[in-house]
């Protein structure tokens, strides 16, 4: 069963040539920037960063 599916998700991927890269590392980024900014009292800033970080 899981083979299937693997196998079913990989084809599709042949296919497409789609990866979810760029949005995982774009994740990764603003998970690191949380780690920073935790205890920072104006969420704004919090958010201004993201938008620099995703452009």
């Amino acid at each position: 069963m899981r083979f299937k599916k693997a196998q079913s998700s990989a084809n599709q991927l042949a296919k497409t040539a789609i990866s979810n890269g760029p949005i995982k590392g774009i994740n990764r980024k603003i998970k690191a920037l949380k780690r920073i900014h935790y205890g920072f009292k104006n969420i704004d800033h919090f958010y201004a960063r993201i938008l620099l970080i995703v452009k």
